[in-house]
């Protein structure tokens, strides 16, 4: 089950690539997730960092645009300003989108969670 749900606020390179390894994957509203920086990306693309938002547009990197996708199932609501401006409340509304989400797949056996993991990755792109 641990692989069952992963959120955060952030998700780069590495940490990217194990995320999406989840049959639900949550996000923060105001969160980025890529596998490269806008700017990295940019860089390879252009040879120049100078075209980050061209790069960042593109690359599809926010909530709504991966729930878009299929990759991020489910938005977490973040307090006004931002998770940062209300730490409390955002922690409190990640464990409820958690807690909820871990009750959905707690119900599931092994064979069922595989099998809703393969489908999700094979309907993406």
């Amino acid at each position: 089950m641990a692989r069952c749900c992963r959120a955060g606020g952030e998700g780069g390179s590495g940490g990217a690539v194990a995320i999406a390894s989840a049959n639900r994957v949550l996000m923060f509203e105001h969160a980025v997730y890529s596998v490269i920086s806008p700017e990295g990306c940019a860089s390879i693309l252009w040879r120049t960092a100078d075209k980050a938002a061209e790069a960042a547009e593109a690359m599809k990197i926010t909530a709504a645009d991966l729930q878009g996708l299929g990759i991020v199932d489910r938005i977490v609501n973040e307090p006004l300003g931002g998770a940062q401006r209300d730490p409390e409340a955002a922690i409190g509304a990640l464990k409820g989108a958690l807690v909820e989400e871990l009750d959905g797949c707690g119900r599931l056996g092994g064979d069922e969670l595989r099998a809703q993991r393969r489908a999700k990755f094979l309907a993406i792109g």
